[in-house]
């Protein structure tokens, strides 16, 4: 099966973003030849066995003079030749916007989407009537089928589509194998480099730097948190990704208004490969954003042994990984404060729980069982495609 892969239209420090290369990695595993379309600005490094090829220059700035439909249609005539070109079995786009628009009318068929939450979150805090919203749920429509990560993102697509939509859930799995506890060595050094010691319990924000992540609030949790926990505990903030709505001096800035500069250490991007470690440095992974899907950061935690603590959010129901999380009381800083501190003096018991998340996510979500499960879906929408051509009966997963 050939499949033509649309990469996210933005990246990592220029690079494809690491969820599409997590997507390609699943597509080789399930046996795929995969064509890759990036968008032209990045210039990621060849990855072996897959074609590359470059999207078509998208005029962004006619969006608010011209109707979404003719808009893609001045992109079938660049789109065509690229879709010829590489004969694919199936089209997928990566990240839910314009470009599925583009794809349908320039005839790519059959058509898959995976959304990653913001991409229909944003979006719903929409009027209905915002062009922005209008625009997404005529690409919603226009799919064979929509790939999401929890049942709360099927539940908005339909929302934004004024129609229901065929869904399949797949998490993006994870590497078990790369992702596990048994790294004390691993540990030792991270903690070395950030000048911890090696008896402090420490806390990881995990996420990309967003305010859509509550960076803020994370700090604000940590230093709201009694003065003797603070004493015994670091918090590790990650500050890779765009930075959009907030900044890493304005957040520094706050750790040292705070007053917990010094117990508070910063780390930007690294080689996938190289996160593992970090994860086992830490003994509490904290989540704290105002809206998401379903997170792979809950995942890569679990399957390192290290226990999470979260706000409830409704994404976090799916995918039966509720009983090995530690949820706050509810969904404000205070709360995960209260959280966090109680996670200090409970940590053996939230260890255990953590060790009965890695074998859910062992069982469910290794990279290897989500490429099977692609590969079981991309043969139903393609038998459902061959039976179906020129009808309009909706893909029903199972």
């Amino acid at each position: 099966m050939r499949v033509m892969l649309f990469a996210a239209p933005f990246g990592q420090g220029g690079q494809m973003h690491i969820h599409c290369r997590r997507y390609v990695r699943l597509l080789q595993l399930a046996g795929c030849d995969v064509t890759v379309v990036e968008h032209s600005g990045f210039q990621s490094q060849p990855i072996h066995g897959v074609e590359h090829r470059r999207y078509p220059r998208r005029l962004r700035r006619l969006d608010p003079l011209l109707t979404t439909r003719l808009l893609s249609s001045l992109h079938k005539r660049r789109l065509e030749p690229l879709l010829r070109s590489a004969n694919a079995d199936l089209c997928h786009v990566q990240w839910m916007d314009e470009r599925v628009l583009d794809v349908s009318i320039a005839g790519g068929r059959p058509l898959v989407a995976t959304a990653w939450g913001s991409d229909l979150n944003a979006a719903a805090k929409a009027s209905p009537a915002h062009p922005a919203r209008q625009r997404l749920g005529a690409a919603l429509r226009a799919l064979d089928l929509l790939i999401v990560d929890c049942d709360d993102s099927a539940a908005t697509a339909n929302r934004l589509a004024g129609a229901e939509v065929p869904v399949a859930t797949l998490p993006i799995g994870i590497d078990t194998q790369l992702f596990h506890p048994d790294l004390p060595q691993e540990r030792a050094q991270w903690r070395q480099r950030l000048q911890i010691e090696p008896d402090a319990l420490v806390f990881l924000s995990g996420r990309q730097l967003g305010a859509i992540y509550r960076p803020a609030g994370i700090i604000e949790a940590f230093a709201g948190m009694p003065v003797a926990a603070r004493a015994r505990s670091y918090l590790i903030m990650r500050t890779f990704g765009h930075s959009v709505g907030t900044s890493l001096a304005s957040l520094q800035r706050k750790a040292q208004t705070l007053g917990i500069a010094q117990r508070v250490r910063w780390i930007g991007g690294m080689p996938y490969e190289q996160q593992p470690g970090l994860f086992v440095a830490a003994d509490f992974t904290v989540n704290f954003p105002h809206m998401d899907a379903f997170p792979v950061t809950f995942l890569e935690s679990l399957a390192c042994g290290v226990p999470v603590l979260t706000n409830p959010l409704k994404a976090y129901e799916s995918n039966g990984t509720s009983p090995y999380l530690r949820f706050a009381s509810e969904d404000s800083v205070a709360a995960l404060s209260a959280t966090m501190a109680a996670a200090l003096d409970d940590v053996e018991t939230l260890r255990a729980q953590a060790a009965r998340g890695r074998e859910h996510v062992v069982a469910h979500f290794d990279e290897r069982i989500s490429a099977a499960r692609l590969k079981e879906i991309y043969d139903r929408v393609l038998r459902h495609s061959a039976r179906n051509r020129g009808n309009a009966d909706p893909f029903v997963p199972y």
